[in-house]
């Protein structure tokens, strides 16, 4: 017996070696840390870079090695200080509990049906699969296009994202089909993903590399495979090309970069664009005009840009600067060029995609390096969804930076007096920050319309020019930012709701934004010195009397002394505030630039996201203030984490006296009221404005107040009442007697603490007129050609010089059913055409609509009747 499995042992070791000949069954790989104590630690690994496999690396400090074992001998021989960490990184990432495959990760042929079924899901935006080449086994590379109209290559600005160079790097290719997936579900229901789709065209490359891919699922069908490379017979018993060292520009540029040993896991082939999944690349690129993109590995938390193989900067610095910290504002990752925070790269699909400008436009390429190092190459299946998450709001950029995209953030409301806050019964102004996100196109400037349903405050210009910016630059509104006024009854603490519309060449996209007035009560303010009762805290996160703000306690993450290496932990304030600021303190010793605290914040069950992080040393309390009102009072949860690596350990980091601040009230606000009358209608010079009755969730005795206005926008108000008494089912106010021409009203329904949002804006006309100039209108007009039809209406304008113009449709509920205009007009006559359609090209019923013409500081408006 024991001689028989001697000699199954020696046959079992005989066929692995003969497999290894061939290259069927790699070595299994040892993760290894090596410190670098001395100048010449660092100098080995650089002369070694053709033989080792750093899959992570702190210059000064060490690095991680994937570690064969003929690179274990090598560290044996070397005089280095180095580790075992885990002895089979296989082993240990390998989905054992699953099965073959690799859990809820996909294999290739996975990842091609999953292709399959979205497009069957959402055919009106995901392409077919189509193949872009084939791989050196003859492997389809599959891509599939996103758009409005996805079998149609468009003239729009194009973005490509490109995943899984290299084949172990298994969340690179799980982001790429999750990503598709996200934005074909949120089509239509989000504006600013339709926006997107409507406006753009992405290409996404799930499989670069799919012999390497499936090469690791023939070794490891569980998951956990190690191979990096193609899978090229070298000719002298070694396989496999680094694809992300193979492309031309700067291929070969020195030995660190990449290595002409055929061995090396940085090999970069025989030749430039050897491999023929780089060729397939190289070929779809020129065969587009992508504007950006991404190109997705995994792992390291970065966010890289060009130049990768020299430490030099591009002529687009700047500019790539300013996207990759926008892209990290969220995640924490760590931004910068290749050589500045991991090493070196020549021959890379960034600086190839960025430079090679004679087949192509120049993209602004990046990549992201998702996940840390607990995560891994085959990150644990709990942390497929959250780093899917933390990799949104990058590519969401990356598309708005394509072409043209101008945002709006920011809103701050100051009184008279500057960096006063407006309260209560107050006037004031509300700017707001214009940024053009485009990293390729200028904007001439152009007009924000701004709306709002909030019954406490009224604004008198619905309008605001912002003038020229250049690609990534932001401006404030300044001189021209939006006056207002506040009821003297408003709540102090009070979250305001505007909606700020930017008119854009591909459509108009809506704003949320929010701004607070006066200051809000304290809804829960922890001094941490009644224990931790407010909190659930992970890893070791007590408090402590080391260290304090006021007066002897605050919470720490490693009260017995320093945190540990590679700390992963967090101390969340339980349950969920409708909180519009956050103030504590905090003091912190963290190993700078590598170990980070962080206070984060989920809102209505979103995921985490970063609002601020600390790295270094702050010995000294400091005093930190958030403004959570952009989140518009949602339901907030608060947590501050702590993330290290290895190496370096330190005190950690501590936080007192935590506040929010928000509305506590439990009053619920009264239903919008129903407008009944009048609707559309001619009435005297004193109409009589009625509504159905709100309904109130605490059955309080209900109030109600009614707006007039001289325009659609409702900034001019002409007539205005409070406090009416409820009728029976339904209530009324008859208004002063008003001048003949159109108007608009609105509504609202008041217990004793709040208001309802106001009614739609809802036409109506005081005695006879019909394409009436609004007051203070001048000279410019507007003619309904046919006032009443059955399929649509000629419109003509009348402009006295040249300058912006929108025109729009309204039902008379005062919702608006088409845009017919938004942009810039030359003096002179023009003429439109309603087919009578709304926006997304249904049929408009039967009834009584108004036209609006905005022509500069000049509103006309006319009317069109639609039988059916």
């Amino acid at each position: 017996m024991r001689f028989r499995f001697l000699l199954a042992c020696i046959l079992t070791v005989m066929g692995t070696v003969g497999a290894l000949a061939f290259g069927a069954s790699p070595s299994h790989h040892a993760r290894v840390e090596v410190l670098l104590t001395a100048p010449s630690d660092q100098a080995f690994i650089d002369a070694h870079l053709d033989q080792l496999d750093v899959i992570s690396t702190k210059r000064g400090v060490a690095v991680q090695l994937a570690a064969s074992p003929d690179d274990l001998e090598l560290l044996r021989t070397s005089g280095l200080r180095w580790r075992i960490l885990d002895r089979d990184m296989e082993n240990i990432a390998r989905y054992a509990d699953k099965g073959s495959n690799f859990g809820i990760f996909h294999t290739f042929s996975e990842s091609a049906a999953f292709l399959d079924s979205l497009r069957v899901l959402y055919p009106q935006v995901v392409s077919a699969k189509y193949s872009i080449g084939q791989s050196g086994e003859g492997r389809e590379i599959f891509a599939v296009r996103l758009s409005d109209n996805p079998d149609v290559d468009e003239n729009e600005p194009e973005i490509l994202i490109d995943c899984l160079h290299h084949a172990r790097e298994v969340m690179a290719s799980e982001f790429g089909i999750m990503f598709a997936e996200y934005l074909a579900q949120n089509y239509g229901s989000d504006p600013q993903i339709t926006w997107l789709l409507d406006n753009r065209e992405l290409s996404i490359v799930p499989i670069v590399n799919p012999d390497g891919f499936v090469y690791n699922e023939t070794t490891d069908p569980g998951g956990g495979g190690m191979w990096r490379k193609t899978r090229r017979n070298n000719g002298d018993g070694t396989f496999g090309v680094d694809p992300n060292r193979n492309y031309p520009y700067e291929w070969g540029y020195d030995n660190s970069g990449s290595s002409g040993s055929t061995s090396s896991e940085t090999y970069r082939g025989p030749f430039a664009a050897s491999e023929p999944e780089v060729q397939t690349m190289m070929a779809f690129i020129d065969a587009h005009d992508f504007m950006t993109g991404n190109s997705v590995h995994t792992f390291s938390n970065l966010t890289l840009y060009p130049w990768g193989y020299t430490s030099g900067p591009t002529s687009d610095d700047a500019i790539f600067d300013q996207l990759a910290a926008e892209m990290t504002r969220y995640n924490g990752y760590t931004p910068g060029q290749p050589g500045q925070v991991l090493y070196n790269v020549n021959g890379g699909s960034l600086d190839w995609n960025y430079a090679a400008t004679a087949g192509h436009p120049k993209m602004f390429s990046f990549s992201n390096e998702i996940g840390g190092g607990n995560d891994g190459f085959w990150p644990p299946e709990s942390r497929r969804r959250p780093l899917f998450e933390e990799n949104i709001w990058p590519n969401i950029l990356l598309m708005r930076a394509a072409g043209p995209f101008v945002t709006v953030s920011d809103p701050v409301a100051t009184a008279s007096v500057p960096a006063k806050v407006v309260n209560p019964g107050e006037a004031g102004y509300l700017d707001l920050t214009v940024t053009n996100q485009s990293a390729v196109s200028s904007t001439l400037g152009g007009t924000l319309h701004l709306g709002t349903n909030d019954p406490w405050v009224q604004f008198t210009s619905a309008t605001a020019g912002y003038g020229a910016l250049v690609p990534m630059a932001t401006a404030t509104l300044g001189s021209a930012a939006f006056p207002f006024s506040v009821d003297p009854g408003c709540p102090s603490g009070h979250t305001v709701d505007v909606t700020v519309t930017v008119s854009m060449p591909g459509g108009d996209l809506d704003y949320p934004l929010h701004f607070v007035v006066g200051q809000a009560p304290a809804i829960l303010a922890d001094d941490l010195e009644s224990g931790t009762g407010n909190w659930t805290l992970t890893g070791s996160w007590a408090t402590t009397t080391a260290q304090a703000h006021s007066p002897t306690h605050s919470l720490t993450d490693s009260p017995a002394g320093n945190y540990g290496d590679n700390a992963s932990s967090a101390a969340i304030l339980n349950g969920t505030w409708p909180a519009t600021r956050l103030e504590f303190w905090t003091a912190y010793a963290l190993e700078d630039g590598y170990d980070y605290g962080y206070v984060q914040i989920s809102a209505a069950g979103g995921p985490w996201l970063t609002l601020g992080s600390f790295t270094g040393t702050q010995a000294s309390w400091i005093h930190q203030d958030l403004d959570l009102s952009a989140f518009g009072g949602q339901d907030i949860a608060v947590r501050f984490a702590l993330t290290s690596d290895g190496y370096v350990v330190d005190d950690g980091m501590y936080i007192d006296d935590v506040v929010l601040y928000g509305d506590s009230g439990t009053n619920q606000a009264p239903s919008v009221p129903e407008v009944l009358a009048p609707a559309g209608t001619t009435t005297g010079l004193q109409a009589e404005l009625s509504v159905g009755n709100s309904t109130d969730p605490e059955g309080d005795t209900l109030t109600y107040g009614f707006r007039v206005y001289s325009d659609a926008e409702a900034t001019q108000i002409v007539a205005t009442t409070d406090g009416i008494p409820a009728g029976s089912g339904s209530t009324a106010w008859t208004t002063p007697e008003l001048p003949a021409g159109d108007y608009w009203w609105r509504a609202y329904a008041a217990d004793t603490l709040n208001r309802s949002s106001l009614s739609a804006a809802t036409g109506f006309t005081a005695g006879t007129a019909s394409g009436v100039p609004l007051p203070g209108t001048g000279t410019p007009s507007l003619e309904i050609l046919a006032g009443v039809t059955g399929s649509g209406t000629r419109l003509r304008l009348t402009q006295t010089g040249a300058g912006p113009v929108r025109v729009d449709v309204f039902d008379m509920r005062g919702r608006r059913v088409r845009r017919l205009a938004s942009g810039t007009m030359t003096e002179g006559r023009h003429e439109l055409f309603w087919d009578g359609r709304d926006d997304q090209g249904t049929t408009a019923a039967s009834g009584l609509y108004l036209v609006r013409a905005v022509m500069g500081e000049t509103a006309l408006t006319g009317r069109v009747t639609l039988v059916r």
